[in-house]
Formats: structure tokens, C-alpha cells, sequence
């Protein structure tokens, strides 16, 4: 590879980086639950990216790439270390709410709890992958489904939100981000 390439490549990387690290963090953590282990994980998807692209390798979608193979390398880790994916849902309860309304604070919780039971893993996933700002295609190419089971898996989503709580208050409830540890 040319030297011009390879700075082609390396600002392309950065770029990538600087666009995507803080959500690609943020789903890793959701995943396994441990800031190093995620950190690591953005750390190693990010060498294989650039090196598969040193190598020549072209990526139509990067994003969609970078979330795929995070989410296979860490659950390939998982598998590895004998353990089991499990939703991280006990976070919940740490989001900052600026009312200060104990009562209030209790009844989005619970609203929360109950949509977040009713959830499929698929389910979840789907919804976490939508948040980080993936569209429909990307979100398929991440989990190996069709575009058109995305919609209808997040449509699903929407349904039980509604169902347990009705529309404003579970989706206010349900698109606040968790309280995270930030990315490097």
C-alpha cells in the first residue's frame, strides 16, 4: 500500500473513531457489564479495522461493521469465559432524573421494569442498536436479520411501551441514557 494510501486509510480510522467510539462504548458496556473489558473490546475492533483495511479490504458500511464486530467479538468473549448474556437493566434505577419527585422517580421505574421485562433480547438489542443512531439496514447487517424484521421487531418495541405505560411517559422513560462510565 502506497504511503498516501495508508494516510487515506489512517485519517479514515480516526474519523470513524472520533464518530463512533463513544457508542460503540456505551453498547459494549451494556453488553458485558465492565469498563475495561469494553474499552478493550472498541480498542480491538478498531485494529481490525484498520488493519483489514490496510490489507485492502473495503467496507461499504462501516458503522453497521464496527457494531457487528463488536458485538461478536464480545459475545465470542462471553461464550469463551463460560458466561451468559444478560441484559443489563439494573442501571435503570442510577438515571438522574431533574424533578426530584420520589413519587414520580418510582412510577417511571417501575414503568421501566415492566417494559424492559417484556422485552425480548432481540427486542432489546434492536432498541439499544436504534438509540446508538443505527438505521434499519445497519441494525439488520449487525444482527443478521432483514431490514424489514427490524422494523418489525422495533414496532414490537413500541407496542409494549405503550401498552405498559402508554406513550409519553415510557418513551421518556426508555430513551433516557443510563448513567455510563465515559470512553477514554
Amino acid at each position: 500500500m502506497t504511503d498516501s494510501c495508508a494516510k487515506t486509510v489512517e485519517a479514515e480510522v480516526v474519523r470513524l473513531y472520533q464518530e463512533n467510539a463513544d457508542g460503540l462504548f456505551r453498547y459494549a458496556y451494556l453488553l458485558v457489564r465492565n469498563r475495561e473489558a469494553a474499552q478493550d473490546a472498541v480498542q480491538e475492533i478498531f485494529l481490525r479495522y484498520f488493519s483489514g483495511r490496510m490489507a485492502g479490504s473495503v467496507v461499504e458500511r462501516p458503522k453497521a461493521w464496527l457494531f457487528q464486530v463488536l458485538r461478536n467479538h464480545l459475545l465470542d468473549g462471553l461464550k469463551a469465559a463460560g458466561a451468559r448474556t444478560v441484559v443489563g437493566l439494573e442501571t435503570l434505577r442510577d438515571w438522574p432524573d431533574s424533578r426530584q419527585d420520589p413519587e414520580s422517580d418510582y412510577r417511571l421505574e417501575e414503568m421501566a421494569r415492566r417494559v424492559w421485562a417484556l422485552l425480548s433480547p432481540r427486542e432489546l438489542e434492536c432498541f439499544r442498536l436504534r438509540a446508538e443512531g443505527l438505521r434499519y439496514d445497519e441494525i439488520a447487517d449487525v444482527l443478521s436479520l432483514r431490514a424489514g424484521t427490524v422494523g418489525a421487531l422495533l414496532a414490537r418495541v413500541q407496542k409494549k411501551v405503550r401498552r405498559v405505560a402508554g406513550d409519553a411517559p415510557a418513551r421518556s422513560c426508555l430513551l433516557r441514557q443510563p448513567e455510563l462510565p465515559h470512553a477514554p
